[in-house]
């Protein structure tokens, strides 16, 4: 009797986003839009467990990859690439990971990153991608069950990563200043989005915050967030992963830093609507901040 055909994705080590605009899309479009060769064939997709639903329902099987000290500040994500893995170790998760599979089932292809050439960002084609992305159900049964108010809902995005220098210190202030402006906490209700030691929280627990979320069977913590991108109205933070998935959920985006270009016109395929800041030090004001932001939502709200 023949084996069944599977289709390898992965080990993917890199960063959120390059994952989420360049990676993860390739699954999409390919269940979308199978090749006669292609309908049969098993999806298997061997990523981080908190990024399970990047892939969701179109994948067949999700196994979680574990990489030693992954994110404790000596090993980050750079694009596709892992600084600080042990030399060799990605080609040994490559194989690893084939020679577990091949023994039940005839690999097709097998479709991971070259970690090795940064200059490549577009190894898959863009034209290949489709950035539709479907979480498993679990994920808005959890978020769904959080969220309780029908207020219309702001993703605040406050990351904060160990020794990186893109941060923005100053989240408490605007924590403080946003509290305290009426209008916008009787007409709108906030979330803080990020990940636990990768983000800023409300010391004070003012605000929803989607860490508060307890992890289900299939969920994940993107999972989370795409099920809360489908409610959202508005994205908030500095130029990062959680803004990007924004536009492509096409959702409207208010974000600082310092690659314009890239963040508003490269990561944004739907050409959304953003409102940029050219902010190179990371060092902008938090009332100057707040009041685009409160500008956006009065809009919204007369609306």
């Amino acid at each position: 009797m023949s084996k069944p055909k599977a289709i390898l994705f992965g080990p993917f080590v890199g960063e959120l986003y390059w994952e989420c605009g360049r990676f993860a899309p390739i699954l999409s479009h390919m269940v979308s839009h199978p090749s006669p060769k292609d309908k049969n064939n098993k999806y298997i997709v061997l990523t981080r467990e908190d990024r399970f639903d990047l892939y969701g329902t179109y994948a067949d099987i999700l196994i979680p990859l574990k990489i030693p000290d992954d994110y404790n500040g000596k090993v980050q994500p750079d694009c596709f690439r892992l600084h600080g893995m042990k030399k060799g170790l990605y080609q040994e998760l490559v194989d690893l990971f084939r020679s577990k599979y091949e023994k039940e089932y005839k690999i097709v292809r097998h479709i991971y990153p070259n970690i090795h050439r940064f200059a490549d960002k577009n190894q898959f084609v863009k034209e290949k991608m489709i950035y539709v992305f479907s979480p498993r159900k679990t994920n808005y049964k959890l978020v769904n069950e959080y969220i309780t108010s029908d207020k219309p809902l702001v993703v605040l995005a406050p990351r904060f990563r160990k020794g990186y220098r893109r941060n923005w210190p100053r989240w408490e202030e605007f924590y403080d200043i946003l509290y305290k402006d009426n209008f916008l906490m009787d007409k709108f209700q906030f979330i803080i989005c990020g990940k636990k030691g990768e983000y800023i929280k409300d010391r004070k627990d003012r605000f929803l915050d989607m860490t508060k979320i307890q992890l289900e069977e299939g969920s994940s913590l993107v999972g989370l967030l795409l099920a809360i991108m489908k409610q959202a109205i508005l994205v908030v933070g500095s130029q990062s992963a959680i803004p990007n998935i924004g536009l492509l959920y096409k959702v409207e985006v208010l974000t600082f830093g310092n690659q314009k270009q890239l963040h508003t016109k490269t990561y944004n395929h739907f050409n959304t609507s953003i409102t940029f800041i050219n902010n190179v030090k990371y060092n902008i004001d938090p009332m100057e901040f707040f009041n685009h932001m409160k500008q956006i939502l009065k809009k919204k709200e007369i609306k």
